[in-house]
């Protein structure tokens, strides 16, 4: 007899929902914040309007997670340039915590203030459609859920948000590539509960398309994002799909455990316990049961912006995995680890990190005259060949030395030879050819000990996300 699930989530909405302390004491800081921002760009005679964004605003945020948005409204006639070189500068001045300034796409303000992030960040007034900036729609965006998120859907959504949170796919960063906030309320819209949205969130089947304003026409092809699973219209810009930024992985992994919950459930899909560190004898015996082999590429690079150096990290995962593939290493899988300030470790695992000395190579159809003749007078007495041509069913063949036996020897080869086509992304490019180490196995465990790290490596190692849990 399965837990029902219920219960659980009765206990679940008791610990995201604010309290009424809580509440003021955001209340009160939202308030304060959003008048000395707004007394800062008066006094500077900047002319925007300060105003509440965000979860905060819609009222879907969680307890003890709270954020503040502060948006600051700017004529479409400004420069953007100004935001940088004048509003920044002048609200940083004014405002007593240590900011730190962010670029997305998009400049902006953050700072903390007794435990709670508080981002300033400027948009446009501008009409529906005429966007400008990247964060032009969000006023909007809250707009639209004031009006149609009903008081008892913003428990749904907070549970949603829970959930997508504690099974890891939520936010839409490239660092995570999960689902915003905004989408999360989207949903919730359209299914009505947290619960609906699990029970059809289980069936999904790539397309999944939907659009609140026209829920008849579900398919509609020309807003088809291609190469997108999940297609979300943003309800107040048509030509946006709110779920551009889910990656497979968590659009799948959410489906999956939408079904796991519902089969098997338990609080830790929503408060996942903390892992237990692992000491370094209890990393060396996981490396003695992979029966692959795990290589670490491990670099450290100078100051970039979070959002562009997850860009940049991702591709240099993809380009070392192509490279690896191409060149016969069969990688199984790989992820990305980033303390964001220094050190980066891309973490592989792979059949096996030595080829044999010798590789055969596949010639064209002895039937084909011309493409033979060519095929022999490059082997026939080649110094790299080792063994043949000989003619294998109906085409020739041939064993050649292979150049490069090992992942150690693949990387600082790829440095050197543009033809093995490494691409790295030019941020990272001189910190990668500077100061890359090439681990293996047991080397790894020299890692150990930054901050995050141990984690990763543990959950790389284990490779099952940590809400699947064999059903009693």
């Amino acid at each position: 007899m399965p837990t029902p699930i219920q219960p659980i989530l009765d206990q679940i909405a008791k610990k995201v929902v604010p309290s009424d302390d809580e509440r003021a004491r955001m209340s009160q800081l939202a308030q304060s914040l959003k008048g000395q921002v707004q007394s800062i760009l008066d006094n500077a005679r900047l002319g925007g309007i300060v105003s509440l964004q965000g979860s905060y605003a819609r009222d879907t945020w969680l307890s003890g997670e709270a954020d503040l948005d502060i948006f600051a409204t700017f004529p479409p006639t400004m420069e953007r340039q100004e935001w940088t070189e004048k509003v920044l500068p002048a609200i940083r001045k004014g405002i007593p915590a240590k900011t730190v300034d962010r670029y997305a796409e998009h400049p902006y303000l953050e700072f903390h203030i007794d435990g709670i992030r508080v981002n300033v960040v400027p948009c446009y007034s501008v009409e529906k459609g005429q966007w400008k900036s990247a964060t032009d729609r969000t006023p909007y965006h809250t707009e639209y859920m004031r009006e149609h998120l009903r008081p008892e859907m913003r428990l749904e959504a907070r549970l949603l948000k829970r959930f997508l949170k504690g099974i890891r796919s939520y936010g839409a960063e490239i660092r995570v590539g999960g689902f915003s906030g905004m989408l999360v309320e989207t949903l919730i819209l359209h299914y009505k509960s947290f619960l609906d949205t699990l029970v059809q969130a289980s069936k999904w089947k790539p397309v999944i398309f939907l659009d609140l304003e026209k829920p008849t026409s579900s398919k509609e092809s020309s807003h088809r994002a291609p190469g997108s699973p999940l297609v979300v219209i943003d309800p107040v810009d048509p030509n946006r799909n709110l779920a551009a930024a889910v990656r497979d992985d968590k659009l799948w992994g959410f489906v999956a455990a939408s079904r796991e919950l519902q089969n098997n459930p338990g609080r830790w899909y929503f408060f996942p316990p903390r892992p237990k560190p692992r000491t370094k004898s209890e990393f060396a015996k996981l490396f003695d049961n992979q029966g692959r082999d795990i290589v670490a590429i491990s670099f450290e690079h100078s100051r970039i912006v979070p959002d562009v150096l997850w860009g940049q990290l991702l591709k240099v995962e993809n380009s070392l995995v192509e490279l690896m593939v191409r060149q016969d290493f069969h990688p199984v899988r790989s992820t990305v680890w980033s303390d964001e300030s220094r050190s980066n470790t891309i973490l592989v695992e792979l059949e096996s990190w030595t080829l044999p000395g010798v590789q055969m190579r596949q010639g064209p159809p002895v039937s084909k005259q011309d493409d033979s003749q060519g095929f022999l007078d490059r082997h026939l007495n080649a110094r790299d060949t080792v063994r043949g041509p000989w003619v294998e069913g109906n085409r020739w063949a041939v064993d050649k030395k292979r150049r490069i036996l090992t992942i150690k020897q693949l990387v600082p080869a790829a440095l050197k030879d543009r033809k093995l086509g490494l691409a790295l992304p030019e941020q990272l490019e001189r910190s990668f050819h500077r100061n890359v180490r090439v681990l293996q196995d047991k080397q790894i465990l020299a890692l150990l000990g930054r901050e995050g790290f141990d984690q990763a490596l543990s959950e790389f190692l284990e490779a099952k996300p940590a809400w699947l849990k064999t059903h009693h």
